[in-house]
């Protein structure tokens, strides 16, 4: 008699676990669509336990870049932009240029080119803060960087116009400087 409670027990447990077991494989559409859209959003998440983001990041509204100006007067035709114009957290440089003056890029080798590793950039916007008729800034590259402009467009800012300066590490030495000008509209 015990015998036969015991299979009794055992067979429905039995049948429990294969009950069981069948409503875990055969989902409904409800269901796989939350687990879907749960894996979907477990893959946004990410953890970053200091300043560096080792995965893409995705943003659903907007981002401020930078946050810094610097602004500085030079009556010098030529000058060498250094870490007292351009660091890594500027975003605008202002500068109120003499006549027809010529601004350098720092070397690769120097700071902040320097902390750049291969594919990394930065950009900064160039503003010529001059109301004198023909103050401009003249771009040139500094050793181990590789200046570029769009085709038929110029490396010459003109008195208060902007341009957008984009640094770009390619190898261990090497950096590309693009200069995209832009102009007065109104």
């Amino acid at each position: 008699m015990e015998n036969r409670k015991f299979a009794t027990v055992v067979g429905s447990l039995a049948v429990v676990a294969i009950i069981l077991s069948a409503l875990a494989i055969s989902r409904t559409p409800e269901q796989i669509v939350r687990n879907e859209i749960v894996r979907e959003v477990q893959t946004q998440l990410g953890g970053a336990s200091g300043p560096d983001h080792t995965e893409n990041q995705v943003f659903l509204n907007n981002v401020t870049n930078g946050g810094e100006v610097t602004s500085t007067t030079t009556v010098d035709t030529t000058i060498t932009l250094d870490s007292r114009h351009l660091r890594n957290k500027t975003s605008l440089i202002s500068m109120n240029v003499g006549i027809n003056t010529t601004i350098t890029t720092m070397a690769s080798t120097s700071a902040p080119l320097v902390g750049l590793k291969p594919g990394q950039s930065f950009e900064v916007y160039f503003f010529n803060a001059s109301t004198t008729a023909g103050s401009t800034a003249t771009f040139a590259a500094g050793t181990g960087v590789d200046m570029q402009e769009d085709e038929g467009e110029t490396v010459i800012v003109n008195g208060l116009e902007i341009s957008k300066l984009t640094f770009l590490k390619k190898a261990d030495s090497n950096v590309i400087f693009w200069v995209e000008a832009g102009q007065v509209a109104d």
